[in-house]
């Protein structure tokens, strides 16, 4: 696929990385944190960030040793031709996995809330259709397109939080460790998911201006989506209270009771529109990564003919589960799995730089 010249700045890249990250959690994954540990649900982000902190530095110090790489070239380059194949496989099989049960939960999502009449399936293709549409225009569209609408997705998203805390008990939160720290630190294991995301945006890597930008965009918005994660999943807790683990979509819960005075009784269609254009952003990005891995494992550069064909797969695959119960069990078992699968490769790759002796190459580079 031609590219434009045009890189991604820090600003292109921190938008793509919130909107994709920050949208856990206007969907169903509060829900499933708190059935795992009740009112400590809160505590989770933080504690995966910090486990996962550690392998996911690794994995930018190794990937940041070959400029212009992205995530699966260097795979081949540290494991080979055959071990590297197969990782680059699994990573893009989870990938697809988790894309398709994830936009059929947003389309799940839509028709709940705003369009009961509607068949599934056609919400569900229009939504595909759209984002294959947008995967694509390339790289460089979706970065400047994300930076128009990550600033309204973030306002209006505290707008809502900051609306609902006038119902909301802070008793909720008591006692602070839940069902005891045993818990809490196993859940937050499987909570490694929250931050696949980062490991999937390594793939664009070398539409970026420089390391340095990498770098800096990276730590700024895995910061912010730790802090929105948890404080979103607290202000949940605080306004629903046990409630909380039977409702399947709380922020959509949360939008249809706030209102904005007397004048302004139901303002959800003004957050709906918000959430539906970060939806439409986040699933483009996922598509066009996607394309990228099925590009380089199969040796097709054209990938732009292999986005249509791959948003109507994923679209067949989410359309299989009957019920949202489904969907429900299907993602907790790759919820279970995706965390530590890339937290033990980031590990691997780090091992592999260190045992081939790539991280002195590159101090010996840096020292002429």
């Amino acid at each position: 696929m031609v590219q434009q010249q045009r890189k991604l700045g820090i600003r292109e890249y921190v938008s793509i990385s919130i909107l994709m990250a920050g949208a856990k959690v206007t969907e169903d994954t509060p829900t499933m944190l708190y059935k795992g540990v009740q009112n400590a649900a809160w505590m989770i982000p933080i504690l995966a960030a910090g486990i996962f902190f550690i392998p996911f530095l690794l994995l930018n110090k190794t990937l940041l040793l070959y400029q212009n790489k992205d995530l699966f070239s260097v795979i081949v380059k540290l494991l080979g031709k055959y071990i590297g194949f197969c990782v680059c496989l699994l990573i893009f099989l989870i990938s697809s996995i988790g894309i398709s049960f994830d936009t059929r939960t947003y389309t799940n999502i839509i028709r709940t809330f705003y369009f009961p009449t509607t068949p599934i399936f056609v919400i569900y293709a229009i939504l595909m259709a759209i984002c294959a549409y947008g995967a694509k225009k390339g790289i460089q569209h979706i970065g400047s397109v994300s930076y128009l609408i990550v600033f309204y997705a973030v306002i209006f998203l505290y707008i809502a939080l900051m609306l609902s805390a006038q119902s909301s008990s802070i008793q909720a939160v008591f006692p602070i460790l839940g069902p005891g720290p045993f818990k809490i630190i196993k859940n937050s294991v499987r909570g490694l998911s929250l931050f696949a995301d980062f490991f999937l945006l390594t793939m664009i890597i070398p539409f970026l201006r420089s390391g340095k930008e990498v770098r800096k965009g990276t730590w700024i918005s895995y910061l912010f989506i730790t802090f929105q994660l948890s404080v979103a999943v607290l202000v949940y807790i605080c306004l629903f209270d046990t409630s909380l683990g039977t409702i399947g979509y709380p922020f959509h819960t949360l939008i249809r009771f706030i209102s904005l005075g007397s004048y302004l009784p139901n303002v959800e269609i003004i957050f709906f529109v918000i959430w539906l254009l970060s939806a439409f952003i986040r699933f483009t990005v996922f598509i066009y990564i996607n394309g990228m891995m099925f590009g380089y494992i199969f040796k097709i550069k054209d990938i732009e003919y292999l986005i249509p064909a791959l948003a109507a797969i994923y679209l067949l695959i989410g359309s299989m589960p009957e019920s949202s119960i489904e969907i429900a069990q299907s993602k907790l078992v790759v919820i279970a799995a995706v965390g530590p699968v890339f937290t033990i490769i980031s590990v691997i790759l780090w091992l592999a730089a260190v045992l081939r002796g790539e991280f002195k190459h590159a101090k010996n580079r840096n020292s002429m």
